[in-house]
Formats: structure tokens, sequence, C-alpha cells
């Protein structure tokens, strides 16, 4: 039996979709929105990597170009990369097929160079520890083609889009087809998925819950903390737009205040 029980989330998508949309339609509140996620997703992407810029030290380096001496170049090099990455496969939010094209593209845009499929054998984990072994680098392109005729995603239901997601997801990642930068491609293709199957993207917080998942998946065939990790992503999503459509009202309401004083 799955270990998270996601039906609450569902349902609390399915009840606010259309009013989360209906705000979306006010570029006001969608370019503020477009924007914060850009600069949002390029940190979280990166820190669930071990980057260690906060969420306000990334934005410093794409806006301002601002850098500190606690952090090494690379990790400033790896928050602009992303930017670019999103502004370049994501942004204007729009429905695009996903082919093998498009994920070397986006490949190449996050690590600054050109987005082939590895030609050796890596490991996931660390020094000591091997968590997982990627198949065999010959293997990659007839996994991707495979992979591929199953990442755009058709589905009814909520419930049947996000488990979806969740599966191809892991399966890219299982199949790790770049030499660096999987998880990154990975949350880009994620994010396409959603704009596809008219959803909001995401920014995946940098918690332990999102690699736990992969462990569950791994050792039970269990997706559940995967769906739950997107699912409760999306509602964030949900939740800055509701709080742009507030602080748009609020601003309106001090306008007209000051108009009749």
């Amino acid at each position: 039996m799955p270990l998270f029980d996601n039906e609450n989330r569902i349902l609390q998508i399915e009840t606010e979709k259309e009013e989360i949309f209906q705000y979306l339609k006010n570029p006001l509140i969608s370019q503020p929105f477009t924007e914060d996620f850009a600069r949002r997703f390029s940190w979280s992407t990166n820190a669930i990597e071990g980057n260690t810029l906060s969420l306000e030290e990334t934005i410093a380096v794409i806006d301002y170009d601002e850098v500190r001496s606690n952090h090494t170049y690379s990790e400033y090099t790896d928050a602009k990369n992303a930017y670019h990455a999103i502004r370049k496969m994501l942004i204007p939010f729009e429905k695009k097929n996903i082919e093998e094209d498009w994920i070397r593209q986006a490949n190449g845009y996050i690590r600054h160079m050109q987005g082939e499929y590895r030609d050796r054998t890596v490991y996931i984990g660390n020094l000591s520890e091997a968590i997982y072994y990627p198949p065999d680098p010959q293997d990659v392109p007839r996994l991707m083609k495979k992979w591929v005729r199953e990442a755009n995603i058709e589905a009814t239901t909520v419930k049947e889009l996000f488990e979806k997601i969740a599966a191809s997801h892991v399966r890219f990642e299982r199949i790790h087809p770049f030499s660096d930068g999987n998880g990154r491609t990975g949350r880009m293709i994620v994010n396409q998925q959603l704009i596809n199957s008219g959803f909001l993207p995401v920014s995946i917080p940098p918690t332990g819950k999102y690699r736990e998942a992969f462990r569950r998946y791994d050792k039970r065939e269990d997706l559940s903390e995967m769906v739950y990790v997107l699912l409760k992503s999306e509602l964030d999503s949900f939740d800055r737009v509701r709080s742009l459509a507030q602080k748009f009202a609020l601003d309106r309401e001090k306008q007209k205040s000051e108009t009749i004083s």
C-alpha cells in the first residue's frame, strides 16, 4: 500500500485550478509570477544538487551579477546557466512537444555546452557508496527513444496526470542519459509536461522528501512520495499566484483611496 495518501491534494488542485488561472489572465499577475518562477526554479533546481546559494543570492547574481566570496565560481555560473535555460526553454509557458532534440538542448543550456548523451559508465551516489548504477552508455540511445514515446503525457484526471509525470521523471533519472545535469534537465522536463497539460510549472523545494521519493521507488516501486512532492509543489505555485492576486487587489484599493482623498 502506498505510504502517501494524496487524495486531499488532488481534490484541492481540482477545486482551485480554475480560480488560479482566472487570476493569471491579468498580465500584472502573470508576469510577476513568471519572473518569480524563473528565479525561484533557478535556485531550487541547483540547491537540490548541492549548490549553496540562497534564493536571495541567486536573485542577486541573476539580476545584478553580484557575487560573494563564500561561494564557488561554479555555483554562480550554474545559477546563471539555469536561468538562461529556463528563459530559452520554458518561457513563455506554451505547449511544446518533448523530443530528444529538446531534451539535449535543455541539457546544453544548463551545462553551457553541447548536450550529448554520455559515453561512459556513471553512478548515482557519493565516493563511498553508489546508490544506483544507471544503464550502460551504449543502451542510452535506445532507452531514450523508448522513454520519449511516453514523455508527451495524456491524462483525463489530475490523479492520472501527476502519477504519469512522477513515473516519467523517475524513469528519466534512472536512465541518466547525460554525464551531468540529469536532475536539472529532468525537472525542466517535468515543468514542460505540466505546462503541456495546462498546469503551472513548479519549483520543487530542496528538501529530503524529493530524494527520499527516488529511494522509496527503488526499494518498493512506490511512486506515492514523488506524486506527493509534485502535487505539493503545484499547490505552492498556486499559493504564489494567489499572493500576487491579493497584492494586486490591495494596491488597486490603495490607489483608489489615494485618488478619492
